[in-house]
């Protein structure tokens, strides 16, 4: 078979060969001017279901252009949260779980399910994170918006929302791009679309696609051969028609396939512990290398259709828009990370662990009449109704170990089937009403009301688990006002009030799979109450010296009831039929209530031609105040005994809390961007761009002592030339220029090897699992583009 490179290069140019003729048609054609953007442009956002000057929103958006994306060389959809001060973005190695943090909550799939803090959108309709958390390309913005979102898009979120809008086909001329990117590691990456006009100025199609392949996060083990790695392969046909005047209808058909191998780095116990006891082999972060006997792997199929309508009739907008998405996970997730069995143990007991299969689907629609004149010379509003469905089936094979007296002493390799179902059903109406108050004020209001349904059920070795069926329906309404006044054409500054609600997750059960008859502390945990929110905020947007400096602030102070927080790593009893031992869970959420106190500035200007310069700034303080959570107070790996011991009892012990942190991330957080452009020859023009994001002190798990990070900066450069008309780019860069080697999380404990010794002790492994800053890219871009882009 082809390699991916070699497949990307045959397929990247065979679109070229098949476009050739019609781009040639179009390049003879008037040149279109393709400047790029500089950082003080004007960029139009529809935050609101309306397009908007960013300036003029009452909001705090930050939007990421596609030509951003192109110009910093952001591949993965993660990387956003290097534009973005405040949001941090992750995925588990199991490729299932997603993490994102705004304002300082986090979204966490093992919390959250599929009601995260944060909203995600393709396309304007809602879709599941994991989706987005891919290979970007032929993206048309991305738009965050902070703070509590629901009553003109989508779904409650209390946090904010992501929305990513993929380019549309252009009806009325041929263009083709091609970019093309290798780095020091050998990694490659190919992307490139063809827009065609089928019919002038009324039918278009637009083709794109990516192929991607990388070392993953190129950290190899001692006791495992296997190469890191991760490949992408992605399309998109997109469709674009104007049948008549005022009518435009869009539609799109997305697959991406990803195929990853990765490993955990690992530190020895004794090098933060010097009481520790010593690891058979050292190992330092510096180092950047795993013990685990088999790595992670996964495979995902992700099939998204997206349709919308959008009529312009008698002064209005009607509104129709849908999508239906697929979701095949195959994942296997290891149990012993630490190596803590014997390398003599038999090879499927090292490689034992959880197997995962899941095959989701989801489906929304959305109708939505909106003003396009304004009521009265005075109002605009909104209105429509939002019905979502889920259906999340998941099967499990949870791999045991289990050895005699020792672990010299091999016994069998227990594995056991857990089926769950999962499916919800979200109904909601919502308006919003904006009333222009003379030339300079603005008041709107707005309301969701919504019912929310969801079922499920546990089923461990054909066995029911009743405590774990879940039947419930929900109802709430939220709500949002703010009031904005445009003191001069260049200072504005507004209010804002919104609530939010989220239904209580259902993820403890899945997790808890043992629990056939849980004791009642975990039962009560189950499915914790809804989530409630309100914020406040206030914010000021400015324009000095004639639009050459830009200023905007805000503050906001946001509280939480029943705030879904996710203990990490927590030890819990499991008892099933009759055989009790020790397990670890990966997050057991418990809601609690939480406040969250913050700022942001941002700050963009041009201070001479062709030097552009701005700095977003942001701090969110999430605290959880006089709350009981889960906990382990144990010196490393408890018995039983012990658990029960400290928990009076119960299969979990907790611990009352006051001013734990909300989120794991710096409450600081900030990125400067610089751009200086000038002219070099006839036609082609030099460029030197840079990228500094910086992370303050922070703290992942209070209770962690070892776990408490320093302040530290993350530095990109990028320099090449370019046609002054944008027809093509080839640049150099270098992310995290400056290599910075920093430790971003370390367990409080050693990891457990997910074995059961019957009549004897557990082993316990001698090193911690760590995360690491990326480490320094080098690389080359080149960008070719001609027609419509």
């Amino acid at each position: 078979m082809k390699s991916l490179k070699e497949t990307a290069i045959a397929g990247a140019s065979l679109l070229a060969l098949g476009a050739a003729s019609q781009v040639q048609q179009a390049a003879a054609q008037e040149a279109q001017s393709q400047q790029a953007a500089d950082i003080n442009a004007d960029i139009i956002v529809t935050a609101r279901r309306r397009e908007e000057s960013l300036q003029d929103v009452p909001l705090t958006v930050q939007a990421v252009t596609g030509q951003e994306i192109q110009k910093l060389n952001l591949r993965e959809f993660r990387e956003i949260q290097s534009l973005v001060p405040g949001l941090s973005l992750g995925q588990e190695p199991n490729g299932v779980a997603t993490r994102a943090t705004l304002r300082g909550v986090a979204f966490d799939v093992n919390a959250s399910g599929n009601n995260g803090t944060i909203e995600f959108y393709m396309n304007d309709a809602p879709i599941t994170a994991a989706i987005l958390f891919q290979s970007m390309f032929d993206v048309g913005q991305i738009e965050v918006l902070r703070g509590p979102q629901g009553t003109l898009r989508g779904r409650a979120s209390p946090s904010g929302s992501i929305t990513v809008t993929t380019h549309k086909p252009e009806l009325s001329e041929v263009g083709a791009t091609m970019i093309a990117t290798v780095n020091t590691w050998g990694d490659v990456n190919g992307q490139a679309a063809l827009n065609i006009p089928l019919v002038q100025d009324r039918l278009a199609i637009r083709l794109a696609g990516v192929m991607d392949e990388t070392d993953d996060n190129r950290i190899h083990s001692i006791n495992d051969d296997a190469k890191p790695s991760r490949r992408t392969q992605g399309g998109r046909l997109s469709v674009r028609a104007e049948p008549i005047d005022g009518l435009t209808l869009d539609g799109s058909y997305t697959q991406t396939i990803r195929k990853a191998v990765s490993f955990l780095p690992a530190e020895s116990l004794d090098y933060i512990d010097p009481a520790a006891p010593a690891a058979p082999v050292a190992l330092t972060p510096d180092d950047r290398t795993s013990v685990m006997y088999t790595p992670y792997t996964y495979r995902q199929s992700f099939t998204v259709w997206n349709w919308a309508a959008h009529w312009q009739i008698f002064g209005q907008s009607l509104n129709y828009l849908g999508s239906h998405n697929k979701q095949k996970y195959r994942s296997l997730q290891p149990n012993d990370l630490g190596a803590a069995l014997p390398a003599t143990a038999p090879e499927d007991f090292l490689g034992a662990g959880q197997n995962s299969s899941t095959n989701a689907k989801q489906t929304n629609h959305e109708l939505r009449l909106s003003s396009d004149q304004r009521v009265l010379g005075i109002f605009d509003y909104v209105v429509g109704a939002l019905w979502n469905k889920l259906y999340n089936p998941t099967n499990l094979e949870v791999q045991t170990p289990v050895f005699a007296g020792s672990t010299a002493r091999p016994l069998l390799l227990n594995r056991t089937p857990v089926e769950r179902v999962g499916s919800s059903f979200e109904r909601s109406f919502f308006g919003n009403v904006t009333a222009h108050l003379g030339e300079g004020t603005e008041v709107s209001g707005g309301i969701r009301r919504i019912r929310y349904h969801s079922e499920g059920s546990l089923v461990t070795r054909g066995v029911p688990v009743p405590a774990a069926d879940e039947d419930r329906t929900l109802h709430a309404t939220i709500y949002s006002a703010s009031i904005k006044h445009n003191f001069t054409r260049d200072l504005m500054a507004y209010a804002s009030f919104g609530t939010s609600w989220r239904p209580g997750s259902g993820s403890n059960p899945v997790q808890l799979r043992d629990q056939s008859q849980p004791y009642g502390l975990l039962a009560s945990l189950y499915y914790p109450d809804p989530e409630k929110s309100k914020s406040y905020e206030l914010g000021v947007k400015s324009q000095w010296l004639g639009g050459r400096l830009r200023i905007n602030a805000t503050v906001f102070h946001q509280t939480f009831d029943n705030f879904a927080y996710a203990a990490p790593s927590i030890f819990y009893i499991a008892d099933v039929g009759g055989s009790v031992g020790v397990r670890q869970i990966t997050a057991l959420t418990v809601g609690v209530p939480a406040k969250v106190n913050g700022a942001e500035l941002e700050v963009s200007g041009t201070p001479m031609r062709g030097w552009d310069i701005g700095a977003t700034m942001s701090y969110a303080k999430g605290t959880i105040d006089n709350a009981t959570i889960p906990c382990n107070p144990y010196a490393g790996v408890p018995t039983a005994a012990q658990i029960l011991n400290a928990s009076g009892g119960e299969q979990v012990s907790v611990c009352q809390v006051d001013g734990l942190r909300a989120g794991p991330n710096a409450p600081f957080t900030a990125t400067v961007q610089s751009e200086y452009t000038a002219s070099i020859g006839s036609g082609i023009d030099g460029y030197l761009r840079g990228l500094a994001s910086f992370y303050g002190k922070s703290r992942n798990d209070p209770v962690n002592p070892i776990d408490d990070i320093s302040a530290y900066a993350l530095v990109n450069l990028y320099a090449g030339v370019r046609a002054d008309d944008g027809a093509w780019d080839v640049g150099f860069y270098a992310k995290n220029l400056f290599d910075t080697d920093k430790v971003l999380s370390r367990g409080a404990t050693a990891p457990v090897s997910g074995a059961s010794v019957v009549g004897g002790v557990t082993p316990a492994s001698r090193y911690r699992i760590i995360s690491l800053t990326p480490q320094r890219e080098i690389g080359l871009t080149a960008r070719f583009a001609i027609g419509s882009r």
